[in-house]
């Protein structure tokens, strides 16, 4: 029993002592290490490598903060530079949707001004139209003040080449439009050359009418038949009664 006990206690001493070297070594190694790479030649390979590991020789510190301070400004001015160009990019774009706004804008501005002057010309027209009438009106006045009454005549087309004639009779048209007879007819040349007048009727503003005088020789020498003066009757303009 006795003796495994001191085994065991010499095994022990031996590892602590192993250990012991083992550390010693490791440091004094670390030391030599330290003082070979302090006194080593500057080499500029060894020098970037260290100052990468942030390890720079104690005599070339100010190199390696002055390399890792150019690269971090060649970082910084590369972001900036890709930062420059989006920004540029962009204002470049907005610059693009501004100036097709303003055209646009310019187009439209441009489309109402011609629109308004052609209704700055529309309305001269107008006012120039209502200018003429009211001289119309003015003459009319005079003629009818100094009448009694006077007539007005409407023709419409019917076949053969022939007119249908309406005429009617103003008391006053200026200022009432007050009518007291309106008479129809078709007026026509027979084949003898003789100018002959058919009556389609008459009619007063009381309502009094009669469909006038269609004799048998004058349909003859028109070579119109019952149903042709019943048709072009159709086309009188007769005005209604009591206007």
């Amino acid at each position: 029993m006795g003796k495994a006990v001191s085994r065991i206690a010499s095994g022990a001493v031996d590892l602590f002592t192993v250990g012991a070297v083992g550390t010693i070594s490791l440091g004094v190694g670390a030391i030599v290490l330290f003082n070979i790479g302090s006194t080593m030649p500057k080499d500029p390979i060894v020098a970037k490598a260290l100052c990468f590991l942030e390890l720079p020789y104690e005599s070339d510190e100010e190199s390696c903060f002055k390399t890792r301070l150019k690269q971090g400004l060649s970082e910084m001015e590369r972001v900036y530079e890709q930062q420059k160009e989006k920004r540029e990019e962009e204002f470049q774009q907005k610059e693009r949707e501004l100036d097709a706004t303003i055209k646009k804008r310019t187009e439209e501005l441009a489309a109402l001004e011609e629109r308004r002057q052609t209704l700055e010309s529309e309305k001269a027209q107008i006012m120039q139209a209502r200018s003429e009438l009211q001289d119309q009106l003015k003459k009319l006045e005079a003629i009818e003040k100094a009448s009694t009454s006077f007539n007005l005549f409407t023709t419409k087309p019917w076949k053969r080449g022939l007119w249908v004639t309406t005429g009617i009779e103003y008391k006053s048209f200026v200022q009432s439009q007050e009518w007291v007879k309106s008479w129809c007819y078709v007026q026509f040349t027979t084949s003898a050359g003789l100018l002959v007048k058919l009556d389609l009727g008459t009619r007063w503003s009381n309502g009094t009418q009669n469909d006038g005088e269609s004799n048998a020789a004058s349909l003859q020498a028109g070579g119109f038949s019952a149903a042709d003066v019943a048709e072009v009757r159709q086309l009188c303009a007769f005005p209604a009664a009591g206007g």
